[in-house]
């Protein structure tokens, strides 16, 4: 891994004929999501005395949700007012009206709230800068390990830490190929889908070796090289996955949705996700070997859409 700390990287460009993006996006990006992160910090310091809800498809949602998603929404408006965000926490007429956005910022306030719950303390915050369909900008807060990972496609990928994330730390990971293929995987996966993936790695050759993280953090372990593929075999939503798409892609590395072909945002009527396999530079030479696995697990995916009912159909929750 060569690390070295380098000038604070320059918004991406957006299409011609838009505003542009205030030269001090970053920083002000980067400093509100330390301050999600410290208040995410503190109600899971509160975690025991926090109501829980469930969402139609039995998800919960806690107040942390709630006040991260305003602390969020509020500042990404002073920082572009001109650009709307679409939440997992977003009012319905927002999700409805979603469509007609070119450019849009696409936020998880707590990604990984069973974790936040269970007090594993794997949760983050997850916010994507997505334009014309595709992910410009992405970044994973950590909050219990009070860091960032910041990627824009066609510039590079930092580790942000130290006060309101200013020590930002340009990362070049060195994806050599070895003697084996790390898998991620979270607790919660089905063990039988695992096993199923793991065997067919294993038709490489290679030594297949699982890799456990609990929400998007297992897209910061691809990106900073300690694994090089990432199966996701259990359907979730679009903003679960952009910012760590645009990770991804910062690093030259992919993510692919059911039919292998990169990842889109607000191109359907849905939002919901049915499965994606995301790689590192080093996983590309195993994509074959997963090619159509999300058709084994294409009933629970219909179950799990049958239990979202209206919100996939009409808003894409």
């Amino acid at each position: 891994m060569n690390e070295s700390y380098r000038p604070t990287p320059s918004p991406p460009n957006l299409p011609e004929g838009l505003a542009s993006l205030p030269v001090d996006l970053i920083p002000g990006l980067l400093s509100l999501l330390s301050d999600t992160s410290a208040l995410l910090t503190h109600h899971y310091e509160q975690s025991e005395a926090l109501a829980v809800e469930h969402k139609a498809d039995r998800s919960p949602v806690t107040d942390a949700d709630h006040n991260a998603h305003q602390c969020l929404v509020d500042g990404l408006a002073s920082l572009t007012p001109h650009i709307p965000v679409l939440s997992e926490e977003s009012a319905p007429e927002d999700i409805y009206s979603r469509r007609d956005w070119q450019v849009f910022w696409m936020v998880d306030p707590l990604d990984g709230t069973k974790e936040f719950l269970g007090r594993t303390g794997e949760f983050t915050v997850n916010v994507a800068l997505i334009v014309n369909h595709e992910p410009s900008l992405g970044a994973i807060a950590q909050p219990m390990a009070s860091q960032c990972y910041l990627g824009i496609p066609g510039q590079g990928l930092w580790r942000c830490h130290g006060a309101q994330f200013a020590q930002q730390l340009a990362l070049q990971p060195d994806w050599g190929e070895g003697d084996r293929i790390r898998l991620l995987a979270s607790k919660r996966h089905s063990e039988k889908r695992v096993a199923s993936l793991v065997s067919r790695l294993a038709k490489s050759g290679k030594r297949v070796e699982r890799v456990d993280a609990g929400s998007a953090l297992k897209f910061c372990a691809l990106v900073d090289g300690r694994a090089d593929i990432y199966p996701r075999s259990s359907p979730c939503y679009e903003w679960d996955v952009a910012a760590g798409d645009a990770l991804v892609r910062a690093v030259g590395g992919l993510v692919l949705n059911e039919d292998g072909v990169p990842m889109t945002y607000n191109a359907r009527a849905e939002l919901l996700v049915d499965y994606f396999v995301a790689t590192a530079p080093a996983g590309r030479a195993w994509l074959p070997l997963l090619e159509g696995v999300h058709a084994l697990f294409a009933a629970s995916g219909k179950t799990v859409k049958e239990e979202v009912g209206g919100k996939s159909a009409h808003g894409g929750r």
